[in-house]
């Protein structure tokens, strides 16, 4: 039978306060890590075409199989009825996803749970309202090694990819 008796009680019902305080405040101070998780690029004065072919050039180019893509924007419009969000999210949208085997190894030494990482993404985008403005972001990788060594492959295809479209580069036609 539980104890009837307040003073008893209470110190569970505070540590069950705490608790949720803790948790609150945990789930918080999160919430600005998780947006620092992805990495955003802007490409201008270029069509989403001219960018998109450039990160498929720029994957190859590091010796990688060609990747598979997820029309992510064209899944979002025809969702839209459904599920109650604006069919015009993105004008454009891709998901671009390849697997390097080395850092996929590396990673896997590290942790035979970090085959989640792999494979790699790029998301390449434009938005209705920007036209002449490309993105290209991906998300973070393991907070390790390999991990890092992910990061710089994403950085240098991303770079790789934006490179022809920035001043003082020849820009492609549009």
């Amino acid at each position: 039978m539980p104890n009837a008796n307040p003073a008893v009680r209470r110190p569970q019902s505070l540590r069950t306060a705490l608790a949720v305080i803790a948790t609150a405040a945990g789930l918080a101070a999160a919430l600005p890590a998780a947006a620092q998780e992805l990495v955003v690029r802007s490409v201008q004065a270029a069509s989403y075409q001219d960018v998109h072919d450039a990160l498929i050039d720029a994957i190859a180019e590091q010796g990688i199989a060609p990747p598979s893509e997820n029309d992510f924007g064209d899944l979002l419009a025809r969702t839209a009825a459904d599920l109650g969000h604006r069919p015009d999210l993105y004008a454009e949208a891709r998901l671009v996803s390849f697997c390097s085997t080395p850092i996929a190894a590396r990673l896997a030494a590290e942790s035979v749970h970090n085959m989640l990482y792999c494979p790699l993404a790029i998301a390449v985008y434009r938005l209705p309202a920007e036209r002449g403005r490309v993105y290209l972001s991906y998300r973070r990788n393991a907070d390790s090694a390999g991990g890092k060594a992910a990061e710089v492959l994403l950085e240098r295809i991303i770079s790789r990819a934006a490179a022809p479209f920035e001043a003082g580069s020849r820009k492609a036609p549009q």
